[in-house]
């Protein structure tokens, strides 16, 4: 199992409101928090990470930084191929 600890640009209450009883969320300041995770998997935590829309950054472990890079990756490419699907007139 992972720890997942991230820190999140967003108040403790929109994290809260956003992972549930999913995450812990411990106030940094009015507007930033630590949101930590314990889960099996890496790419359920990136996706409720994701799911809160404000910046963050990630603590640890370095495992999941490397899933926010390849999902990063792989959403970057898909937005590509839309761009350029949409160019052709394919869409």
């Amino acid at each position: 199992s992972h720890v997942i600890e991230v820190i999140v640009d967003a108040g403790a209450a929109v994290v809260r409101a956003s992972v549930g009883r999913w995450g812990e969320v411990e106030a940094l300041t009015d507007d930033r928090c630590v949101l930590r995770m314990t889960s099996d998997s890496l790419d359920w935590p990136a996706m409720a990470v994701g799911s809160i829309g404000a910046h963050f950054t990630v603590v640890s472990p370095p495992e999941f930084l490397a899933v926010i890079r390849e999902w990063g990756s792989r959403f970057a490419r898909a937005s590509q191929r839309t761009a350029a699907t949409e160019e052709s007139g394919l869409s």
